[in-house]
């Protein structure tokens, strides 16, 4: 598949609203992320298959996949895995915010505070 075609990504109670529609190869960048740490936690990671260039995301699922990536961050020393998590959580938490779901409850408030500086840097790159 060419890396110039675009995918579309949709919440399921707002079907048919773009809320991200990257390249393909940023599309199956970010749900292949999001597999891997669906594995990891043991949790679903909430993004159906594409049909017709179009994802589904079912935010009670991709929530807690958040929140269980955000708590892992916070939990942890090791510096691979918080690079490594960085930026799946910060374009989540775009998705999460775009969708209108609640955010995940952060550990503090500097930590709330510097989630939403990298999402909404994020949020500027990520084309509707």
């Amino acid at each position: 598949m060419s890396r110039h075609v675009r995918f579309r990504f949709h919440a399921t109670d707002m079907p048919g609203r773009d809320i991200w529609c990257p390249n393909a190869e940023v599309a199956q960048t970010f749900v292949g992320t999001a597999e891997v740490f669906s594995q990891v936690f043991g949790l679903a990671s909430g993004i159906g298959d594409p049909v017709d260039g179009v994802c589904l995301i079912d935010f009670a699922d991709f929530g807690a996949l958040c929140t269980a990536a955000v708590g892992r961050f916070s939990g942890t020393r090791e510096g691979i895995l918080r690079s490594l998590s960085l930026g799946f959580i910060a374009t989540a938490l775009v998705l999460i915010d775009r969708a209108g779901q609640p955010a995940p409850a952060m550990p503090g408030p500097d930590q709330e505070r510097a989630w939403a500086v990298l999402r909404d840097q994020h949020a500027r790159a990520m084309t509707v």
